[in-house]
């Protein structure tokens, strides 16, 4: 007896546990099944919709993890997310994924005040608010994983998405102060996940060409630059490349383009 709870002790030290905001996002759901093919993971989904994160988790747990989830929106910044987490999956957390986000219509944010506030406070203000949590905990664990899906659309203001773009960019200077005031922390990485165009839900609209990735081989090179604590993955890596010369174009050549 002595012996097999020993056994499932240990099963659980060897876990890696994971808790990723937005966990209906299919570039998340591609990380944890990237992680899964390494390693044994329990995961806790955080969301809005009830409905879309069970059929999540029942996939997940189909695929051999340890996954369960809870009903909280993660763009709702008064949740006291220590708290439900603590409460949740007491002990140490290896990764906490930041995942969440809205795709708007640009028009229609930049007409409304009210849908550019949500748009901000969605991608740029509930993340801060998480990822600060997040990073209080790391703390106080002595060590682990921040990994946050940030954008290509931050490097530069661009006319086609300035109001995403725009919140990404807030969010991905967010994390590099927040790697500066944990650079003495060689245990604690964090990890801004810059993906390109991707064929995902958000992106259903939009044509699809040769810049698009999978969410799967998108979520594959996110797992692999978390493991390796890269600071700042673009997925896949030739979008530096292409974000490189967007940045490095002169205004005058810039502002005659139509991106």
């Amino acid at each position: 007896m002595t012996n097999q709870v020993e056994s499932a002790t240990n099963a659980a030290k060897a876990q890696y546990n994971m808790v990723v905001f937005g966990g209906t996002s299919a570039i998340a759901q591609a990380i944890v099944r990237a992680a899964r093919r390494e390693r044994a993971v329990r995961v806790l989904l955080l969301g809005r919709n009830a409905h879309r994160l069970q059929s999540v988790n029942d996939d997940l747990t189909a695929r051999g993890l340890a996954a369960d989830f809870q009903c909280a929106d993660p763009s709702d910044s008064t949740i006291p997310w220590e708290s439900l987490i603590r409460a949740a999956r007491p002990g140490k957390i290896d990764l906490f994924l930041i995942a969440h986000g809205e795709l708007p219509e640009q028009e229609s944010a930049l007409g409304d005040p009210s849908v550019l506030a949500q748009t901000l406070q969605v991608n740029f203000v509930s993340a801060a608010v998480i990822a600060a949590t997040c990073a209080r905990m790391l703390e106080q664990q002595g060590g682990g994983s921040l990994a946050v899906i940030g954008s290509v659309a931050a490097d530069r203001g661009r006319a086609s998405n300035l109001v995403y773009g725009s919140a990404k960019a807030g969010l991905e200077t967010y994390l590099e102060g927040l790697r500066h005031r944990l650079a003495k922390s060689p245990t604690i990485h964090i990890t801004t996940i810059k993906p390109g165009l991707t064929d995902t839900p958000m992106t259903a609209d939009m044509p699809k060409g040769l810049l698009f990735s999978s969410a799967d081989k998108v979520g594959a090179l996110s797992w692999k630059a978390i493991k390796m604590g890269v600071p700042v993955a673009y997925v896949p890596a030739w979008w530096w490349l292409i974000m490189t010369a967007v940045r490095l174009a002169p205004r005058k050549i810039f502002y005659r383009t139509k991106m």
